[in-house]
C-alpha cells in the first residue's frame, strides 16, 4: 500500500505520530501476550514477519501480519489489533482479506482503554484478548456488513458487536501481572 492511501487526510506530522504510537502499542501488546503465554508454560519466540516494526513511516507498506509467533514448536502469523472499548471491534476489509490469504491470525485485545500515548496505562482488570483464526476472519467478511468508516479514512470496514466476540475467539484475560 502506498503512503498516500495509508495517510488519508492526516498531515505528515500527524501520520508519523500515529504510526509511531500504534507500532509502540502493538509491540507492547505482543510482548504482553508473549509474557502471558510464558506464564502459562509455553516456550515463546516472537519475530518480525519481514515488516518494519520500528515505528518509522515507510513509503511502501504491506497489510501482511506483523509477527511470527512460535509457541513451543508451532508457528503462527499474528497481526495485533486492539479496540479501546468493550462494545465493538472494527477491522478494514482489505486487511482482513490479506490475512485470510496469508493464513494469518489476529491477536485482538479489547477494553484496554486508550493506549496510543502510553500503553502501560492498560487496564488489565478489564482487558480481554483472543485469537481470531483465518476461518473466522472469512466468516466475518462473509457475514458482517461492509461499510465506509470515517474513523478509518473512509475505508471499507466490518464492525463486530460485543455479543459476537465469544463466537469468534476464546475470550481470555491477562493473569500474569
Amino acid at each position: 500500500m502506498n503512503k498516500t492511501y495509508r495517510k488519508d487526510n492526516r498531515t505528515e506530522a500527524q501520520f508519523e505520530k500515529d504510526i509511531k504510537q500504534r507500532t509502540s502499542k502493538e509491540k507492547f501488546l505482543i510482548d504482553l501476550y508473549a509474557a502471558e503465554m510464558e506464564h502459562l508454560g509455553w516456550n515463546v519466540i516472537v519475530k518480525d514477519n519481514g515488516t518494519d516494526n520500528s515505528g518509522k513511516v515507510q513509503d511502501k507498506a504491506t497489510a501482511d501480519a506483523d509477527y511470527l509467533v512460535y509457541l513451543d514448536d508451532e508457528c503462527m502469523l499474528i497481526e495485533v489489533k486492539n479496540s479501546w472499548v468493550s462494545t465493538k471491534w472494527t477491522f478494514k476489509t482489505h486487511n482482513l482479506k490479506r490475512y485470510v490469504k496469508a493464513g494469518a491470525n489476529i491477536l485482538v485485545f479489547w477494553n484496554t482503554g486508550k493506549l496510543d500515548s502510553d500503553p502501560e496505562k492498560i487496564d488489565l482488570e478489564k482487558t480481554r484478548y483472543g485469537i481470531i483464526i483465518p476461518e473466522k476472519i472469512e466468516y466475518m467478511l462473509a457475514e458482517y456488513t461492509h461499510y465506509s468508516e470515517r474513523a478509518f479514512g473512509n475505508k471499507m470496514c466490518v464492525q463486530i458487536p460485543k455479543a459476537d466476540f465469544a463466537n469468534l475467539v476464546k475470550v481470555k484475560r491477562i493473569t500474569h501481572r
